[in-house]
């Protein structure tokens, strides 16, 4: 409420400069127009959410953004997918991986600017990959 009136307080002093400026001839008008822009804070921006179709590419957040990495899971299969890196700094764990139905979730939250790379493998459960398995990689720029 404070901010708002010290607003109105500033636009009509503006406005006040304003009408002693311009010539004195009477026939000139002057239209005055005073532009105010509101700023949507970084936190307020919606989730932002990946699947394997974002695999190699890149994608921009800000500042308190979350982001949910969802990629397909086979509930009767034994291989599953398994975050191989940490994103220090610029994104922290927004939770734990969450499975449900044919889907696995990560969710993630920007808290710095910078960039971070997310990595995850489809390997057996509870064992380390040996060979090549399939990845999904996406970089993470925070601004």
């Amino acid at each position: 409420m404070r901010r708002s009136s010290l607003v109105l307080v500033a636009v009509a002093a503006v406005g006040g400069l304003l009408t002693g400026c311009g010539a004195d001839d009477d026939s000139a008008d002057t239209d005055v127009v005073i532009t105010t822009s509101v700023t949507t804070p970084q936190s307020a921006a919606g989730p932002m959410t990946i699947d394997q179709s974002a695999n190699g590419s890149t994608v921009e957040l800000i500042v308190g953004q979350r982001l949910v990495v969802r990629l397909p899971q086979d509930p009767a299969a034994t291989e599953q997918w398994g975050m191989v890196n940490e994103a220090e700094g610029v994104l922290i764990a927004d939770g734990g991986p969450e499975s449900e139905g044919n889907t696995t979730e990560w969710p993630f939250r920007a808290i710095e600017q910078g960039v971070a790379t997310l990595e995850f493998v489809y390997a057996p459960a509870g064992e380390p990959p040996v060979e090549p398995d399939p990845t999904f990689v996406v970089d993470v720029r925070v601004s």
